[in-house]
């Protein structure tokens, strides 16, 4: 991904998007790595938080920057890439595709963190008469298997998303830059800018 590594010089709205691209890999990463860690010291309450409130900072990413991100491909890029060729209508069908899996993926973690919310308030309100939320929990409530399977949701994640940042920045970002003009990458950042209000 030659692309990737040279975003600073990459013209507007691609770099944003390719800013974009390492940003959110670096949050899924990081869930993953204190996931992974808190699954290893299973009992050690002060990973186990470490890595909920990771995994919440990545829901909250994906449930509003990464729908903005989206919007800026789907609804600014995409429609100006579409018409100029075949191969990049294909192309920009498959992303959409990809972005509804990702959008899945998200809808997936979100369930599981409110099946933790539920299961911790049930246990919390039978012993001790609250109705506290995992977010105020007491981290040692979480059991293996919960870290388990938001470690799996993570790993698909991040799996799915460096596949699809990939197909992304090398099969539509690199034709991108050959086809459009100037004054169009202008225009389609100005309104990639206006998404972010």
């Amino acid at each position: 991904m030659a692309i990737r590594d040279d975003f600073e010089t990459t013209v507007e709205p691609l770099a944003r998007l390719m800013r974009d691209h390492a940003e959110i890999l670096e949050l899924v990463e990081a869930a993953r790595e204190r996931t992974a860690a808190a699954l290893a010291a299973e009992g050690d309450s002060a990973l186990a938080a470490t890595a909920l409130e990771q995994i919440r900072d990545l829901a909250a990413y994906l449930a509003e920057d990464l729908a903005v991100h989206i919007a800026k491909e789907e609804e600014v890029l995409f429609p100006a890439l579409r018409g100029l060729a075949v191969e990049i209508d294909q192309v920009v069908g498959e992303m959409v595709e990809q972005h509804d899996e990702v959008r899945l993926r998200r809808a997936n973690i979100e369930r599981s963190l409110a099946v933790l919310d539920q299961a911790h308030d049930e246990v919390e309100a039978a012993s001790a008469g609250l109705a506290a939320t995992l977010a105020r929990a007491e981290p040692d409530a979480l059991t293996p298997g919960d870290l388990a399977g938001l470690l799996d949701g993570v790993k698909r994640l991040e799996w799915i998303l460096q596949g699809h940042f990939g197909d992304e920045e090398d099969d539509l970002f690199v034709p991108a830059l050959k086809l459009l003009t100037t004054e169009t990458f202008a225009q389609l950042a100005e309104s990639a800018s206006a998404l972010d209000l």
